[in-house]
């Protein structure tokens, strides 16, 4: 396992700290995390409008300028990137909580931040003098120095979908359906099925309106190639599901099927094999309520990450609400116009995530 933070620890920073294993995995329902990117798109681009407006200081040329120089279009890599992002700071987040469930068990820790920031210094210059920010804002106590133990970190994550549509298969049904829908003279059915025939080679079909109009588009192409790209940067994708295309009459029944299956299993495979401290879990689905109190009677910590209002309340109280990690917190949301930035920029984003992570701290410590 590695950090999905990518926040390695220098061996010297622990001088003579015993380590604490922390195996951390993370279980993404992958239409779940698809929609939920969508809308992090489209907050993170107001976002990064808003900044950047605050930075041009009324000067509409330069903030256009800046604009097209920072804006990032939809695409696959991109909106991994918002994701690997997210699952950074949830990594961080999981980090925290059990250090502090550590501590209130009477075990002394030395903070993982501290340590990643020694090993990754975040510095600004103040008057020619080179200050570390995390030292500076958050001074670590004697305690925190001088504690026993650390927490050596690992975190994995898996990506579940469907299998990949089969377009030849599918271009083979439709031109049957079509067949049929011609001989009975369906003249806006034979409209429908044209144009998925026309645009399924490039990886989008069509839904069918109620009054037998066609409806919008769906890019299985972009989202087959947003779960190769999030499974790049975060661990594995599983794609034992099966996926459905019916082309009867709307398409009302395109989904997926027997991905939180492949998810179940493979999670109780991982507390079995006591391979997993933390089980994190990206979805929506209330369906996973009997999983998690199954894990927490195993004595194993539970995490839920995803946008406030769209993840269960009963999944939310079933792992507490200090496991549950808001995608649409404010400290999330503001650091969003920064991840637009790092895109055009790498070498930002490890800033960016400790930043991020500063600001997550600040709030967590006015919240105690």
């Amino acid at each position: 396992m590695e950090r999905i933070s990518s926040h390695a620890i220098d061996n010297q920073t622990v001088d003579g700290c015993k380590p604490i294993a922390l195996n951390i995995g993370m279980y993404i329902d992958g239409y779940g995390a698809k929609k939920s990117t969508d809308v992090l798109y489209d907050r993170g681009d107001k976002e990064l409008y808003e900044h950047l407006r605050g930075e041009a200081k009324g000067d509409v040329a330069l903030h256009k300028r800046l604009y097209d120089a920072f804006h990032c279009p939809p695409a696959p890599a991109f909106y991994a990137e918002i994701l690997s992002f997210c699952l950074a700071l949830v990594e961080l987040h999981v980090v925290a909580v059990i250090e502090d469930r550590y501590r209130a068990a009477g075990t002394s820790i030395r903070p993982n931040a501290l340590l990643v920031n020694q090993s990754n210094p975040l510095e600004i210059d103040l008057q020619g003098l080179q200050h570390n920010v995390l030292e500076a804002l958050f001074p670590a106590s004697d305690e925190e120095w001088q504690a026993g133990h650390y927490l050596d970190v690992a975190c994995e994550g898996t990506i579940y979908s469907t299998g990949k549509i089969d377009r030849e298969r599918q271009a083979g049904m439709l031109r049957r359906e079509l067949d049929a829908a011609r001989r009975v003279s369906d003249t806006s059915r034979v409209a429908w099925l044209e144009r998925n025939l026309a645009t399924i080679a490039g990886g989008v079909f069509h839904y069918r309106n109620q009054d037998g109009s066609i409806g919008g588009p769906v890019d299985f192409d972009f989202t087959e190639s947003f779960y190769e790209e999030v499974s790049d940067r975060v661990g594995y994708y599983s794609r034992l599901g099966e996926s459905k295309v019916h082309w009867r009459q709307d398409l009302g029944d395109f989904g997926e099927k027997g991905v939180d299956c492949d998810l179940i299993m493979q999670v109780m495979d991982d507390l079995h094999a006591d391979k997993v401290d933390a089980f994190v879990f990206m979805t929506n689905d209330m369906d996973f309520f009997p999983l998690i109190e199954r894990i927490r009677a195993e004595g194993k910590a539970v995490f839920l990450c995803g946008l406030e209002g769209s993840v269960s309340y009963r999944l939310i109280r079933a792992a507490g609400r200090d496991a549950f990690f808001d995608l649409t917190g404010p400290q999330m949301l503001a650091s969003l116009a920064t991840v637009f930035m790092a895109a055009k920029k790498p070498s930002m984003r490890v800033m960016a995530l400790q930043w991020a992570f500063l600001a997550m701290t600040r709030a967590r410590r006015l919240g105690s």
